[in-house]
């Protein structure tokens, strides 16, 4: 088994070394339950999580199933249901929220919470599938702490409509480098970033030769006049809120 771990540079002064340890154990433990080979990598990343508002997935994928809620770990939360992650449904309206509430802010237990009095804990049915991710917002600066499986290429399907899709690998991610499968390439497809106060970020369109008469790519622009540079990227957990005209296939490059 060859253990491999990838911190973010900004937050390696703030990880839960113990916390760290019991996760790397778990996911250890877990893949020679399931007889994986030593090619499998296992690892952790702790990621900054500015007070406001962002976008996060998970960097990882649990070595079966998909990855838990219960396995985001939480630093630096006031626990008191300021700290909560939301899921958006395909029709744009709001899915399920999450809350991060703590022993020291709600009195109950630290963990995610369906509610934001602690009374109904999360369940494994309750997860972020591969690409998935979730609105967050904090009254905090925090820190996200993720153990599982390296994701050697990640790959997968989005539905027409809205979403929310990040960058599930533990290294950032040039925007060019995203592979798209199906999109029209007509401008209907992009997707954009959320700055810390609320407010919508960059933009950017998957736009084709079949449908906007330029080069199959992303650009900065819906009629292709400004392609995205070397610096438009995603960092790890990173997210773009999502929409597509059609079913779609997104790919990230590969990353062993």
């Amino acid at each position: 088994m060859l253990n491999r771990s990838w911190v973010v540079e900004e937050s390696e002064r703030k990880m839960n070394t113990k916390m760290i340890a019991a996760a790397i154990a778990a996911v250890a433990m877990s893949a020679f339950a399931d007889g994986l080979v030593s090619s499998e990598v296992v690892g952790y990343q702790s990621v900054d999580v500015p007070a406001g508002y962002s976008m996060k997935t998970a960097t990882f994928k649990a070595i079966s199933g998909d990855f838990k809620i219960s396995d985001i770990g939480v630093e630096g939360a006031g626990g008191v249901g300021n700290e909560y992650g939301q899921l958006v449904n395909v029709d744009g309206t709001w899915g399920n929220v999450y809350y991060y509430l703590t022993m020291d802010g709600a009195f109950v237990e630290d963990g995610w919470y369906k509610d934001a009095t602690g009374e109904e804990p999360v369940t494994d049915e309750d997860v972020l599938t591969v690409g998935q991710a979730f609105f967050f917002a904090s009254d905090a600066d925090i820190t996200f702490t993720y153990a599982g499986q390296v994701i050697k290429q990640p790959s997968f399907d989005v539905a027409a409509g809205y979403s929310m899709i990040g960058n599930p690998t533990p290294v950032a991610v040039k925007i060019s480098a995203i592979g798209v499968e199906g999109a029209g390439g007509v401008g209907n497809e992009y997707g954009q970033l959320v700055n810390a106060d609320g407010s919508w970020g960059n933009v950017y369109y998957y736009l084709t030769m079949d449908g906007a008469f330029v080069e199959d790519g992303w650009y900065k622009d819906a009629t292709g006049e400004e392609a995205v540079t070397d610096e438009d990227v995603l960092t790890p957990a990173e997210s773009l809120f999502f929409s597509a005209d059609s079913d779609l296939t997104v790919t990230f490059p590969a990353v062993l």
